[in-house]
């Protein structure tokens, strides 16, 4: 009997041993057919995905509205902050001018200029432009000019006249003679007052959600732009220089580079730097804005300057200048410049400096 069930024992061995090889074979074959089939799937979401972020990758890049710049659509279309920054010579050197998008530079009293840059910034967690500024106060004809975008202006106090018209025209108004000043702009202690206000991008795009403008879509009038440009008839314009001061302090020169295809602007005999990056202020397009001669308000020196109606404008791109003019229906229609076949211009992608001249002063092209 011992012989038999040893028999059994082994023959059940046997078996069970054969069994269980099955059972590894079948494993085997079922986890490599597995296998292939998550792999193939991986594959096939892996070639989907890179499909599809290239579809969406070409969807996204678009025109930016302010200046025609290549941006995703996210960027493409972002509320303007205003920004009014100081120019007197205690306030130089400027911050952040080279990254606004538009400047306006414009005479106040005392026959200074002071500037509007004009930008759309959107909370970074890299602040893009970490100080803009100095700023300062406001005058009635900077108003106009922030209007045209329906821009949230950033300035610190103004002139009577400028503090009542912004009630008037209902201006998006972050003031930093208010309460919340602190959470929008700061002051450095190494310039005197008022010349040592600054603010941010980031502090900027935070004013634009507080003020409850993040969530609206800007609908002032986009300018054109156009990377190819017609060149005949168009006259050479290598220098450009206008005389806003008659001791040349303030006189704004550009000349024009032709390894960027840019104009590198001076103030004075001095190189414009933009001390956030310690580098030339560079410009894609120049126009010079010829508007009526300037009034003197009161005995501050305060002046009045109309920028609505019409009248001669120069363009400058691409080392070129175009004439041609401008027109401004009413205080809240932007400004458009045309060509002397009254066609509207296109501007070069890139940043654009307006310089509003009041006749009397020189301008010069060579």
């Amino acid at each position: 009997m011992k012989f038999v069930s040893d028999k059994i024992n082994q023959i059940l061995k046997y078996q069970l041993i054969t069994l269980v090889g099955i059972f590894v074979i079948l494993e085997g074959f079922l986890g490599y057919n597995l296998y292939k089939i998550i792999n193939q799937q991986n594959e096939y979401e892996k070639n989907n995905t890179t499909e599809k972020s290239i579809v969406e990758t070409e969807e996204k890049i678009t025109i930016r509205r302010i200046d025609g710049v290549l941006t995703d659509e996210a960027n493409q279309n972002l509320w303007p902050v205003a920004v009014m920054v100081d120019n007197h010579f205690d306030a130089w050197p400027n911050y952040g001018l080279g990254e606004a998008s538009i400047v306006y530079e414009v005479l106040v009293e005392g026959n200074f200029t002071r500037f509007l840059a004009l930008y759309t910034p959107k909370n970074e967690l890299k602040e893009t432009i970490i100080k803009i500024g100095p700023v300062r106060s406001v005058r009635p004809y900077f108003l106009e000019l922030a209007k045209e975008y329906d821009a949230l202006l950033a300035h610190s106090g103004g002139s009577p006249e400028a503090l009542q018209k912004i009630e008037e025209l209902a201006i998006n108004n972050l003031e930093e003679i208010a309460w919340w000043g602190p959470d929008y702009f700061w002051r450095v202690y190494s310039r005197l007052s008022p010349h040592n206000l600054f603010t941010s991008s980031n502090k900027l795009a935070q004013a634009i959600i507080d003020w409850e403008l993040g969530e609206d879509i800007p609908n002032y009038r986009a300018w054109k732009f156009n990377e190819n440009f017609e060149t005949t008839n168009i006259i050479t314009a290598d220098n450009i220089k206008i005389s806003f001061s008659e001791n040349n302090d303030y006189d704004a020169s550009y000349k024009y580079n032709t390894s960027t295809a840019t104009y590198l602007r001076w103030q004075g005999e001095e190189k414009h730097l933009d001390a956030l990056i310690n580098q030339q202020i560079e410009v894609n397009n120049v126009i010079v804005q010829f508007i009526p001669e300037k009034k003197i308000l009161d005995d501050e020196g305060r002046i009045e300057l109309d920028l609505i109606g019409s009248g001669k404008a120069l363009i400058f791109r691409n080392g070129q200048q175009i004439q041609g003019s401008w027109k401004k229906r009413d205080v809240e229609t932007r400004t458009v410049f045309y060509d002397t076949n009254n066609n509207e211009i296109e501007f070069k992608p890139g940043n654009i400096w307006i310089e509003v001249v009041p006749i009397g002063k020189e301008v010069e092209v060579e």
